[in-house]
This record gives C-alpha cells, structure tokens and sequence, in this order.
C-alpha cells in the first residue's frame, strides 16, 4: 500500500531544506510505547545500505518498485518496502519504508484507531504540544512525526523534507 499523503500545496515553492531543529525527549512513562523512530531508520539511506537491517527488523518484506510520478518528492524512483513483522510502539506491525531516489525519505508504521489516545500520550510524552492537530492528524513538525487518524499509523519522515510536510501539516490545520 502507498500511503503518503496527497501533498495540496505547490511543490515548487516549498524548499526542501533540514529545519535541523529537534525537540528535546523527554522521560516516558512506565506503561507508555516507545514511539522514537528506531535507529534502524537511516532517513537518506540507499535501499542496499538499508537490506541488512530489514533482515533483522521484518520478518518478511518486499521491495515494490512504483511510478515516481506517484512520489512528488521523486525525480527518478520510488520504492517501498512493506516490512511485516515490524517490533514498533508496543506492537508487532507493519511498516512501509518509502525511498525517493534511493533515498529513505519517510517511514509509516501502521497502527490501530483504539490506539489513537496511548500513541498521543506517548507522542506528547516524548516531542509535548503538538505543532498541528487537525482532523487527519497530529504533528509533532519540529520532531519530524505525525500520528495519523484518517488511516491509523505514525509517520517518520526525514529532515530533507520536514519544510515540505510542515506545510502539508498548515495547509490541512487551516482547513
């Protein structure tokens, strides 16, 4: 499944700079999800650099390769990997690993709508007030995640594109 957002704003007026800001993480509760992007996530890493790692991570995955005209980040390719078996936010799931280029741009990791409430609290517990809430979604912009209610998941996305999904994230709080 592709699930990246249908992006509404105009493409070339958005710089895809690194905002390079973090929010500081703060201490989560016991019976609180770890819901920190895990380190296997190397955001710019090619699709061969990242295989070892989906060993590990998935018990099984598949590489897709699809249109980039579907991607608009993508110029050349764009390739998902649906890992299955992915050990996330207190559950096993499955994530969809999305490369522009070759390049991992952002990551989804589907979750379920009764986990809405845990996954906020575990969101704020670590980034505080969300950046954006809106129908669709929650942003911590500033951490480079989002929890989306429209279709369950979390979404981690790289630095290369946090001005592009700030603005995603603007357009859809203004609506």
């Amino acid at each position: 499944m592709n699930r990246h957002p249908t992006l509404l704003v105009s493409l070339a007026t958005l710089t895809l700079l690194a905002s390079g800001g973090c929010s500081m993480a703060r201490t989560l509760q016991p019976d609180t999800p770890s819901i920190a992007a895990p380190a296997m996530m190397q955001f710019g890493a090619s699709l061969d650099t990242m295989r070892a790692a989906f060993d590990a991570a998935c018990e099984t995955y598949d590489v897709r390769e699809l249109s980039p005209a579907d991607l608009p980040i993508a110029t050349t390719s764009h390739v998902q990997v649906d890992c299955r078996g992915f050990d996330h936010a207190g559950a096993v799931r499955l994530a969809e690993f999305v490369f522009a280029d070759d390049a991992l741009a952002f990551v989804w990791v589907l979750t379920d709508a009764s986990e809405e409430t845990v996954l906020r609290a575990a969101l704020e517990a670590s980034f505080g007030t969300p950046t954006h809430d809106a129908d669709a979604i929650i942003a911590f912009a500033d951490s480079h995640t989002a929890l989306r209610r429209d279709v369950p998941e979390l979404l981690y996305y790289s630095p290369d594109i946090a001005d592009m999904y700030r603005a995603f994230f603007d357009q859809m709080a203004a609506q």
